[in-house]
């Protein structure tokens, strides 16, 4: 299955699975909701209107000093978020993505850390959630500040800032499973992940346009968490021969795709 669609599968399978997800995403969900009615409403009372005023006194016209400001307001609402999010990863979205991978009926695959030390398992999270996790959203949002301009361009330029980002954004939703489940480095991380670069990019992508969503990307930040979680487990499905035994109500796989996502050992 192409990877491009996993963000989107994480989206139907957070609404289907109230019961193991909801009540673990209720917190930062809300949270998230009341930071962006705030950043939002910062943003439209007192920067739009700022925005509007200094692009008219150089003499743009008025339809583009407006579409432009709204353009600005978007991406200033993405990058807010995106920092408020950093807080809020470290201590919910490993909590997510293994309540995902535990719903899709492989706890088992989480077993590997059960023998591993407190210290050990700590200091893994400290490096994936923390170090590596806040230079990949910083990464992000100097992406965003870098391809606004291709924001001006209808659908194209948005579809071409969203690939340039894509790549960062899926491997932040990796690492919690390469570095605290599979204990790699970082180094191995980056070697998977650079190996499977073109799925990397098709899948985050997707999930980096849903974040630029005004509103909705309060729930699509951590639908995309999901949406890793459902691709790990199925590749690992596939590897271990189990993919063929999995009810199909968890959505349709493809055999002919094979890829070394979790042969990996560094």
């Amino acid at each position: 299955m192409p990877s491009a669609v996993y963000p989107l599968k994480g989206v139907y399978f957070f609404v289907t699975h109230p019961k193991a997800l909801w009540l673990k995403t209720l917190s930062p969900i809300i949270l998230t909701i009341i930071f962006s009615i705030f950043s939002i409403g910062f943003s439209i009372r007192v920067l739009f209107p700022h925005l509007v005023e200094k692009f008219l006194e150089w003499n743009w016209p008025h339809w583009m000093s407006r579409g432009i400001s709204a353009v600005a307001i978007i991406l200033e609402s993405a990058i807010l978020n995106l920092i408020f999010f950093a807080f809020l990863v470290g201590f919910f979205q490993d909590m997510i993505f293994d309540a995902t991978i535990k719903a899709r009926g492989l706890g088992d695959l989480l077993d590997d850390t059960k023998d591993i030390s407190k210290l050990i398992l700590w200091w893994r999270g400290v490096r994936s959630s923390v170090l590596v996790n806040w230079i990949l959203i910083m990464i992000k949002i100097l992406l965003i500040v870098v391809t606004a301009p291709l924001q001006l361009i209808p659908i194209v330029g948005t579809v071409l800032a969203c690939c340039i980002s894509g790549w960062p954004t899926a491997w932040s939703q990796h690492l919690h499973y390469d570095m605290e489940i599979k204990g790699l480095t970082v180094g191995g991380s980056y070697k998977s992940a650079a190996k499977n670069k073109w799925r990397y990019v098709s899948f985050g992508s997707v999930a980096f346009g849903l974040e630029l969503i005004p509103l909705f990307n309060i729930v699509f930040m951590w639908t995309n968490i999901v949406g890793a979680a459902l691709w790990i487990a199925e590749e690992y499905e596939r590897e271990n021969g189990l993919i063929k035994n999995k009810s199909v109500s968890d959505g349709p796989s493809s055999s002919t795709e094979q890829t070394p996502l979790l042969s990996e050992d560094y």
